[in-house]
């Protein structure tokens, strides 16, 4: 086991190539850490994907950072921008290296990062029973009023329908957030060959029939779908489930804002089932953007 670093001896800087194995690693023996604590179990084997890094660095490689002692990574942090709407996690610290405050100049030097790019709004989801986390993000200034809710549902028989293009151009979205922009997220599901895109119309949805956040290979991973009204939501959810079983997959997992029913009640009349929500925080302009009448999934895991 290394030696437990000292505060002075931390340095964050972006994340790189050579970092992946190291941080993959933190990432699961952290949050394996923070499951025993909450749960009084430890769960076996990894629990991210193992393309999580790579996937993660590739859509937002100026906001991804490490904390490293000398030539050792003992944290790391992960960033996804959507043009003036970001959020970061996962955020880990090895087990041996906790307490130093090295969290959250992780997040500070995310923030900075993204504030540099022009970022109005910046969010993460935390769990709400963890006082820790909490603790670290009120101080820097995010609000807990929200959540996200996760949802799975079956692959249902039908075929992709008509008017969707598949890897087509990507529509603009700033009818979600101003300047909201989803641009490299697509870049990067096609560059890595883990899902497609999905348009019709101004509606958008991303589909990783590979996937980039959890470890398990029987479900299509949506990790984003925005769509300006229901018809167009239903006909993007269908072609995430045409693909899904196109590849061989039994269910479509996403993520809702909490603030978003009208998205939701579109899920659970699709046959959708809703599990567990996470406490939802947020720092900047238009906090409760999502909570209007657009059809919205984002996972911010």
């Amino acid at each position: 086991m290394s030696k437990r670093a000292a505060p002075l001896d931390i340095e964050v800087r972006p994340m790189r190539e050579a970092d992946l194995d190291a941080v993959l690693e933190i990432t699961n023996e952290a949050f394996r850490g923070l499951v025993e604590k909450n749960t009084g179990r430890r769960p076996k084997g990894p629990l991210f994907a193992s393309s999580l890094g790579r996937y993660r660095r590739d859509v937002d490689p100026h906001g991804c950072h490490v904390a490293v002692s000398g030539d050792e990574v003992v944290g790391a942090n992960f960033s996804v921008l959507r043009g003036t709407l970001g959020w970061f996690g996962p955020l880990a610290v090895r087990p041996d290296a906790q307490g130093l405050g090295i969290a959250q100049r992780l997040v500070t030097e995310c923030l900075r990062a993204a504030e540099q790019r022009g970022v109005r709004l910046m969010g993460l989801e935390t769990l709400a029973n963890s006082p820790q986390h909490v603790h670290l993000y009120l101080k820097l200034g995010f609000r807990p009023s929200w959540t996200g809710i996760s949802f799975r549902g079956e692959v249902r028989d039908g075929q992709m329908p008509r008017g969707v293009d598949v890897d087509g151009a990507i529509p603009k979205l700033d009818y979600l957030y101003p300047g909201y922009d989803a641009t490299n997220d697509a870049r990067a599901t096609r560059a890595a060959k883990v899902g497609v895109t999905l348009t019709d119309g101004d509606g958008l949805a991303i589909c990783h029939y590979v996937n980039t956040l959890w470890t398990d290979t029987s479900i299509v991973y949506m990790p984003l779908i925005v769509a300006p009204d229901r018809k167009t939501f239903d006909s993007l959810l269908r072609a995430v489930e045409a693909v899904a079983r196109e590849q061989g997959k039994g269910h479509v997992v996403t993520q809702v804002p909490g603030a978003s029913w009208t998205t939701q009640e579109a899920l659970l009349e699709h046959g959708y089932e809703s599990g567990g929500a996470a406490l939802r925080m947020k720092r900047g302009d238009n906090l409760d953007y999502d909570a209007g009448s657009i059809y919205y999934c984002d996972d911010w895991h």
